[in-house]
């Protein structure tokens, strides 16, 4: 098995996440590739391997998974390029996470402690499932999702590409979220939530747009 380098460009929450579940696999992150200069503020020892310049390089690419921790859309767009040139994307699965055996994983995903994901899920690539929320039998995850510690989605519950559901929010069964749509933190989500809206409170209603 090929060592995990870590590719960060911010010194935020996801990179620690990331150092943390590798090293509970032992499967321990064997360096960083830094493409912000904030990484240099990362509470970690990791040694710094490189810059960016790395992920072109085909030598280091064929000794390395990588797994790009950065929380924004460049995650994907990295992800993608190191695919490109033949390389490979790590997935990390926390080992106190429990994931079905029927379940599926996408490349360049995190699992996080405490996560749940049942029966027939699907998640896709680049999405994050944090601490301890739930993704229930038959859910259908598109790439780069995010759902926040807490968060629970009952059974067929669909979410589209880049959408984010906030810390403890709660999604009915058999709803669909849409693309780049946003579930505040404690919402109880009853109704399909459209592509690229927000939606909060108990039950959820769109927020209203300032004028």
């Amino acid at each position: 098995m090929k060592p995990i380098a870590m590719v960060t460009a911010r010194a935020e929450t996801l990179p620690r996440i990331i150092i943390d579940a590798c090293a509970a696999a032992g499967r321990p992150v064997a360096g960083l590739v830094q493409v912000g200069d904030e990484a240099d503020r990362l509470k970690t020892h990791l040694p710094v391997l490189g810059g960016q310049e790395l992920l072109s390089d085909a030598a280091f690419l064929s000794a390395h998974d990588i797994f790009v921790a950065i929380g924004d859309g460049r995650r994907k767009a990295l992800s993608e390029a190191v695919l490109a040139r033949g390389g490979t994307v790590a997935t990390v699965i926390h080992p106190a996470a429990t994931v079905s055996a029927s379940a599926t994983i996408g490349a360049g995903t995190v699992v996080s402690a405490g996560v749940v994901v049942q029966m027939d899920a699907q998640v896709g690539r680049y999405c994050s499932l944090n601490t301890a929320c739930t993704v229930d039998h038959d859910n259908v995850l598109a790439d780069g999702v995010n759902i926040a510690p807490g968060a629970h989605l009952a059974g067929g519950v669909q979410v589209g590409e880049g959408a984010f559901i906030g810390i403890g929010a709660t999604i009915k069964g058999w709803l669909r979220i849409g693309a780049r749509a946003t579930v505040g933190a404690g919402a109880v989500v009853l109704k399909e939530v459209p592509d690229g809206v927000t939606v909060v409170g108990n039950p959820a209603r769109p927020m209203a747009t300032k004028t």
